[in-house]
């Protein structure tokens, strides 16, 4: 009788429980597929898919800290600074000198060149940091900075930093550099979701010169052309103090503590204008699948896409397909094999919707594309979102939005030598057993 009584209550509180956490999905922002994945998942293995839900379900944060923001009239500015600015985005700074990496050693020479150059702080977030030959070099010249008396700060994800052998953190912590794991993989549940990754990439100096943009450092992220490409770049005046902001709220997660505000503004020092556009789990909205699907629906001209995987939601695939039917140039850059067999998979329904609806698909033969980054008509976009579901919607990210002639040419040019290398893509055939295994495939990528 007495386990009876157990299991009748056992039973109850399961329903209860998954009934709440139910009510809870059906509050969040999901696709109708996302939505019906986790409902059946509840149903038919509630056991299973209470914890599941429990570590992985959530997509927003509202307790962490929300980096600081500066917004701008609603009247000011063009429909897409309306937009941002309604998202609390910073605004635009002018003032900015901005430097492309064009291979992988502009990218590490400038690197090393922001490191040494700091004299006060040294801010480094990073998504990958490997003990490779760039790596442990990397963390040398972090050890150096912190013993002539820089405050070095290293902050490092806890997925995709997993395999950093803790030795050389050991090293860096004996020098004075301060460490700290951004979710780490084992946690208690109210500091994170394992799922909700930080895939910025940032190296900041003196709050006032930083690198950034697509690459880890490991050495396959600065290797030759022909082996590995990406794209990065550096960036010095007052937009740095938006990323500095940005970085700050990130650590006060990580360290559980408050932000450490610091209203110093850098002096002008070039003629470009830089927003900074965070995205992910700390923000209300999406900002930067906001800004691409507006850039889409605004572009006249020309929607260049460079980016490793391709996976996107219905809204932005059906804004890309629409714009190539009106006639707008809808180019997209890819690796013809990236370094993750699934996202390959999921992506050709979506490149075969493109290619039926008259965009152009281009893809590195003998290389991996690593590099993300948005051309549409005179508007620039770089940094360390891909177009996929997980960079969109779930990982904390962070891009620039360059709004000077100077820089959209800088980085047309360089889509354009990207595309001269690039061969035209070749949809695989359209099976039954093709297109069940791609299906299945995007059901488990739309469980966000």
């Amino acid at each position: 009788m007495g386990q009876l009584t157990v299991l009748h209550f056992s039973l109850i509180a399961g329903v209860l429980i998954t009934a709440l956490l139910i009510g809870h999905l059906l509050r969040q922002r999901r696709s109708p597929a996302a939505t019906l994945g986790w409902i059946v998942f509840m149903v038919s293995a509630p056991w299973l898919a209470v914890p599941v839900y429990l570590t992985l379900g959530t997509r927003k944060l509202a307790t962490l800290p929300q980096p600081a923001s500066h917004p701008f009239p609603a009247e000011a500015g063009t429909p897409l600074a309306r937009l941002l600015a309604s998202a609390g985005v910073p605004p635009p700074r002018s003032g900015n000198q901005v430097s492309w990496h064009h291979d992988g050693d502009a990218a590490w020479d400038e690197l090393i060149a922001v490191v040494n150059g700091s004299t006060r702080t040294l801010d480094v977030a990073l998504f990958l940091l490997r003990d490779d030959a760039r790596g442990s070099r990397f963390m040398e010249q972090l050890a150096t900075r912190a013993e002539a008396g820089v405050r070095v700060r290293l902050l490092i994800d806890g997925i995709g930093s997993l395999l950093l052998a803790r030795h050389g953190l050991r090293r860096l912590r004996a020098a004075g550099v301060e460490v700290a794991w951004f979710i780490p993989l084992l946690h208690r549940p109210l500091r994170g979701r394992t799922n909700l990754r930080n895939h910025r990439k940032l190296v900041i100096a003196d709050h006032a010169r930083a690198w950034t943009g697509g690459r880890n450092v490991a050495d396959e992220y600065f290797a030759a052309d022909s082996e590995w490409i990406d794209l990065s770049f550096g960036v010095a005046g007052p937009a740095v103090a938006d990323m500095a902001q940005v970085f700050a709220a990130d650590w006060a997660f990580a360290r559980k503590h408050t932000p450490e505000t610091d209203d110093h503004m850098p002096a002008a020092v070039g003629m470009s204008t830089v927003q900074v556009i965070p995205s992910g789990p700390t923000l209300a909205r999406d900002t930067l699948h906001e800004l691409m699907l507006t850039a889409c629906y605004s572009a006249q001209h020309r929607i260049w896409i460079a980016t490793p995987y391709f996976v996107p939601d219905e809204a932005l695939q059906q804004a890309l397909v629409l714009a190539a039917r009106r006639g707008v140039e809808v180019r997209l850059l890819l690796p013809r094999q990236s370094n993750h067999r699934l996202a390959d998979l999921a992506r050709t329904r979506y490149l075969r919707e493109l290619v039926a609806g008259g965009a152009i698909i281009k893809v590195i033969p003998h290389a991996m594309l690593h590099a993300k980054a948005l051309l549409a008509d005179d508007l620039a976009l770089a940094g360390s979102a891909n177009v996929d579901l997980r960079s969109l919607f779930l990982n904390f990210e962070l891009a620039c939005l360059f709004l000077s002639t100077s820089d959209c040419e800088a980085l047309a040019s360089w889509l354009s030598r990207l595309n001269a290398m690039a061969e035209e893509y070749v949809s695989p055939p359209d099976r039954w057993g093709r297109g069940l295994l791609e299906g299945l495939v995007l059901l488990a990528a739309f469980q966000i």
